[in-house]
């Protein structure tokens, strides 16, 4: 075994069964303990936000100001993620995301104590939501950019799709532990706030042991801040690859998300299945992402990255397409097939694009061009607005219907006739 400049552990791997899976796991101490550290941290965040919208909406009884949380928590990573990402590329990954902890852990304990004491009110939700998504902000492209210092490159794709998997998990078990734990008398709501102080220390000592290697030199990076915001940009638009990517990345985001917002309708309207059936339509989204990212961490190794995103974006524009068919015929247990397809489906294609997107960048740029990646994520919600509208005139099916056919067409048309991309590697 030896070790590189940045950190990373190559050795030899094993090609079957569960060292192919979680070979990165196996094979990078660094990205293992950098791993177990992030599940603790994306768990408690998926806790907290349940907590958060459960405080918000009790203290004003309004769905409106529940929303206006969720967009104070949201806007500071559409606005700053360029400068963010300027941030991610000057100074050393390990002190920001110790400092961002600290800074969420901070936020968490002044809210617990507020409830406790009996003072919490709306407006500290709205100033600790914004603080919580600025920290958002910096945090996912300092861990993304740092994932490729911890690993071998050929256990890059693994390290992101393993990075993926823990990420789903999360969303499927925190907000279950957070309902359960609200419910408790005894432990309440603050009780997760106070938890994930708890979890703070996991988080820290995890950060601790991985050694500042190969990180950048803040005095080398002397060029203006503005310059360097748009240099993210400027290179995605140049680069042969990675526009290709970038373009593929916001439609499939666009087309191929706005669904997670409606299946409340779908659910309570469409096909009468009321708050249970809803549950389980989650469930079968969240299930279908967590098995597309161990399944995507099996194939890691496979050379032929952009005919896996083809597939899987062609597969998740026909997923949407026949649950809008299945939605139409009431057929319930052939919808959640569907969305376990689309489940499955989304997540293959946003981890082989995300692995792609580092794979073809350079690494002075991984800060910039993941945080631009990452400020797409926030366009998602923007579909929705449409899309919803357009549910209201020709009802649900037909919607996701038109949405899943203009999906799949996209994707083989791109995988068909643009040639920076079938020249992806």
């Amino acid at each position: 075994m030896a070790s590189g400049e940045t950190g990373t552990v190559v050795a030899a791997h094993s090609p079957s069964g569960l060292s192919r899976m979680f070979g990165a796991l196996y094979q990078n101490p660094y990205y293992r303990t950098f791993w177990f550290g992030n599940q603790a941290s994306t768990l408690m965040f998926q806790m907290q936000m349940v907590a958060q919208g459960y405080l918000a909406y009790t203290l004003t009884g309004s769905a409106e100001a529940l929303g206006i949380v969720g967009l104070v928590q949201g806007l500071p990573q559409l606005v700053f993620s360029p400068l963010t990402g300027v941030i991610a590329d000057r100074y050393p990954k390990r002190t920001l995301l110790i400092l961002n902890q600290t800074a969420l852990c901070i936020t968490s304990l002044v809210v617990g104590v507020l409830i406790g004491l009996g003072l919490i009110q709306y407006w500290h939700l709205l100033v600790t939501g914004f603080i919580q998504g600025l920290c958002t902000a910096i945090n996912m492209p300092a861990r993304q950019s740092w994932i490729p210092s911890l690993v071998a490159q050929d256990d890059l794709p693994n390290a992101i799709a393993l990075n993926n998997a823990g990420l789903n998990a999360s969303r499927i078990v925190g907000p279950s532990v957070a309902g359960i734990l609200i419910a408790i008398p005894w432990f309440n709501v603050n009780g997760v706030y106070y938890l994930r102080v708890a979890a703070f220390a996991w988080v820290l000592w995890s950060l601790l042991q991985i050694p500042i290697i190969g990180e950048p030199d803040a005095e080398s990076h002397r060029g203006k801040v503005y310059e360097e915001m748009t240099a993210g940009l400027r290179y995605i638009w140049k680069h042969e690859t990675l526009a290709p990517l970038f373009t593929f990345a916001i439609v499939t985001l666009l087309l191929g998300s706005a669904y997670q917002t409606l299946l409340p309708a779908f659910a309570l309207s469409t096909l009468n299945v009321g708050s249970e059936g809803l549950g389980l339509m989650m469930t079968a989204v969240g299930v279908g992402a967590l098995a597309g990212s161990l399944s995507m961490a099996y194939f890691s190794r496979s050379r032929r990255k952009g005919r896996i995103q083809a597939i899987a974006g062609t597969s998740l524009g026909i997923g949407l397409l026949c649950f809008g068919i299945f939605s139409r015929f009431q057929i319930f247990p052939l919808v959640l097939l569907a969305l376990l397809v689309v489940g499955i489906s989304n997540d293959f294609n946003s981890t082989v694009n995300n692995t792609l997107m580092l794979l073809n960048t350079d690494r002075a740029l991984y800060g910039r061009v993941t945080a631009i990646y990452m400020m797409t994520w926030s366009l998602a919600p923007l579909a929705s607005a449409p899309f919803g509208a357009m549910m209201d005139r020709i009802g649900g099916p037909s919607t996701m219907i038109l949405i899943g056919g203009a999906l799949a067409l996209f994707v083989v048309s791109m995988a068909v006739f643009h040639p920076g991309y079938r020249r992806l590697t």
